[in-house]
């Protein structure tokens, strides 16, 4: 009865998988069927045999003849045994990979509300331990629930019918004691189970933001506390762990200890049967032997149940990021983006998801094709939300519905377009492919600095996201057989090794306009050093020039740079400005900074504050103008010319003494 309520769940769970996977699942089942009836017809000719002897009535013909019987029912056993044991675990490899897929499509489709809930940790626990006992569930559990139910009853009927049904009756009479005790560790394992993937989830994270923050947890002298709380959350998981390690440890020794008690009944009431001539030795010892073959269903049992529960709270877990409800999507017909052009926010206005208060209010702004435009503004004005609308990293007006709005404003949908149509009429990724992002933290892979800057050359936006018909295209290969996998997967990577065709002069040209070529000298491998986890191996500027190279590798038509010069000094900041100039003519470029040099060059500069746009013009209309701009960029000017004296002051003393101790140690060797 357990079971059956369990398979009722994971065909309704696993539905994903066994839909796809039905034609190899049946061919397994049917040649597991098959191996059952061959392995249960040697005990009965064991006992036959046996009966022979005993009545001395066994010739030497039958016995050869049985012989053969039982060598061709032990070479069809193993071929069977075969193809069900190749399809049923190969469902392992099958499901991690649709599960994987599904998982990172999913993830690769949301935006970033979905990240304010999904810690990393916890994705990747989902992706790798979750996956691991879902797959565990629809290979190794199929196998073990068919064992403990259609194997085991199989076993039973042909101990009857070989024997005694009362001997069978009663040898059985203990194993519903293992259904109940089956029943209630299995209801504890499922809790159990979901506790300790929730603690390994809170030690994921813990150790992801320990790395990413090694050196802050350095520079504040934090290596112990941190020790610390890692040496708790580990301790946590271990004890839940050995928890769920405990419950599943409870089924062998029942299992065992039932199967013995069935023994003793067996030999008992055997004795018995025999003595009154009901039945024979030969068919005592058959049925010794079927007695024998119940041991693992009876594992089996306790196995499918633990393999089971896990599988289903994974599951849970999986199922939970593939409901999620995507905040933007695409409309059904969607444009794909051919030109950005102009870009025109219309009384626009954004609130952060989870938020009350809008961070953008009723912004209006024509930004012309080939324009520069500098966004400034205090600490939270809202410069970052303002540069991230183009790229639509988060649900706007336009993607909430049933909202009302001011009848005499443009409608939610017309409040920002792209070339005269809405923006979110467009396809998300056809957008995306003609700009050139560079966020505040600049963000690296563990790669050389030479794969870092070519992740900017791809820019075909068809390639992702996969499909329905490239998931079921895929899903095939991956049932093909393993020479055929392994020489398709040798072509592509030989042909990904090439797919990145950008020449030498390209590569040296975006690393010149973000100024990076002077620091590849200082590199010990130059274009080919590893960056490290996070680029940890570079300063911060290196990793924002770095950014920047990899942004102007496409040569976007809209350039984003959201004050990702800060790490950098003004020296090197002009120089990337400068070449920027030089090079992106009749492109959009959006720069926000607070360093106003960086924006004083710009066709037109907006002042944000508190979400409005404040003032807006040129550098000189600005500074006519006077207010928090022309205050602001005094100031700095003044902070940067007071730097430049100290440092002035500071190589003239330096100069000074070094000219006078040079004289000194002229006028002593005299």
């Amino acid at each position: 009865m357990k079971e059956s309520i369990m398979l009722n769940k994971i065909m309704h769970r696993f539905r994903w998988l066994t839909s796809q996977y039905k034609v190899e699942y049946a061919t397994a089942l049917i040649a597991l069927g098959l191996s059952y009836c061959f392995s249960l017809l040697p005990p009965w000719f064991a006992g036959k045999i046996a009966d022979g002897i005993t009545a001395n009535t066994l010739t030497l013909s039958a016995l050869l003849n049985d012989i053969v019987f039982l060598l061709v029912l032990t070479i069809l056993y193993y071929i069977t045994s075969y193809i069900w044991a190749y399809y049923l675990f190969k469902a392992y490899d099958v499901a991690e990979l649709i599960a994987r897929q599904r998982i990172v499509s999913k993830i690769f489709n949301q935006n970033a509300p979905f990240f304010l809930v999904q810690s990393t940790g916890s994705l990747m626990g989902k992706a790798t331990n979750d996956v691991s006992s879902i797959a565990e569930t629809v290979s190794f559990g199929i196998m073990a629930l068919f064992d403990s139910t259609v194997y085991q009853l199989g076993v039973i009927l042909f101990m009857a019918l070989s024997g005694s049904w009362k001997l069978t009756l009663l040898s059985a009479l203990p194993y519903p004691l293992l259904v109940v005790f089956s029943r209630k560790i299995g209801n504890r394992l499922y809790t159990e189970f979901d506790l300790s993937q929730r603690a390994f989830d809170d030690m994921n994270d813990r150790v992801l933001e320990n790395v990413q923050g090694v050196r802050v947890v350095r520079a504040f002298a934090m290596e112990n506390e941190e020790e610390k709380t890692f040496e708790d959350s580990a301790d946590s998981l271990y004890e839940k762990n050995m928890t769920v390690a405990k419950l599943s440890a409870l089924f062998m020794p029942v299992s065992r200890c039932i199967q013995g008690i069935s023994f003793v009944i067996a030999l008992i009431v055997g004795e018995q049967l025999i003595a009154n001539g009901r039945i024979t030795t030969g068919q005592l010892m058959s049925h010794t032997f079927y007695l024998t073959m119940l041991t693992w269903p009876m594992i089996a049992m306790g196995e499918f149940i633990n393999v089971a529960q896990q599988g289903i709270a994974s599951m849970e877990r999986v199922q939970e990021i593939w409901d999620w409800r995507e905040e933007i999507e695409d409309p059904p017909n969607a444009i794909s983006c051919e030109m950005i052009g102009d870009v025109v926010f219309d009384h626009f206005s954004f609130t952060w998801p989870g938020e009350e208060h809008p961070v953008l209010r009723d912004i209006s702004l024509t930004i012309k094709q080939g324009m520069t435009l500098g966004v400034v503004g205090r600490v939270g004005a809202g410069k970052s939300a303002f540069l991230k609308q183009i790229l639509r990293f988060y649900p706007q007006e336009a993607d909430e519905k049933g909202v009302s709005y001011d009848p005499t404003l443009p409608s939610p949908a017309e409040r920002l377009t792209l070339n005269g149509i809405p923006i979110r009429l467009y396809d998300r990724r056809s957008v995306r492919s003609h700009i050139g992002y560079v966020p505040q933290e600049s963000q690296l892979f563990s790669m050389t600095v030479r794969e870092n800057v070519l992740i900017g050359s791809s820019d075909d936006s068809t390639c992702w996201p996969l499909s329905e018909k490239d998931h079921e295209q895929e899903q095939k290969f991956w049932k093909s057989s393993y020479r055929k996998i392994r020489d398709a997967v040798t072509k592509e990577a030989e042909k990904n090794d090439d797919s990145r065709d950008v020449s030498e002069e390209t590569l040296m040209k975006a690393l010149i306009q973000a100024d990076f070529k002077k620091d590849l000298e200082f590199l010990p491998q130059g274009l080919d050093t590893l960056t490290g986890e996070q680029g940890i191996a570079l300063s911060g500027g290196q990793k924002q020039r770095l950014a920047i190279a990899r942004a102007l590798l496409s040569d976007p038509e809209i350039l984003i740079l959201d004050d990702c010069l800060s790490a950098v000094d003004a020296i090197t900041e002009k120089n990337v400005l400068r070449h920027l100039q030089q090079t992106r003519n009749r492109r959009t470029t959006l720069v926000s900074a607070h360093r106003l040099s960086a924006v004083r060059d710009a066709d037109l500069i907006i002042v944000l504050d508190n979400g409005s746009i404040t003032a807006r013009g040129t550098h000189e209309e600005l500074m006519e103008e006077g207010g928090w701009y022309a205050e602001q960029y005094t100031k700095q000017q003044m902070e940067a010319s007071e730097e430049h004296s100290t440092r002035s002051e500071q190589i003239i003393s330096t100069e000074t003494r070094l000219s006078a101790e040079k004289e000194g140690d002229r006028l002593e060797s005299r």
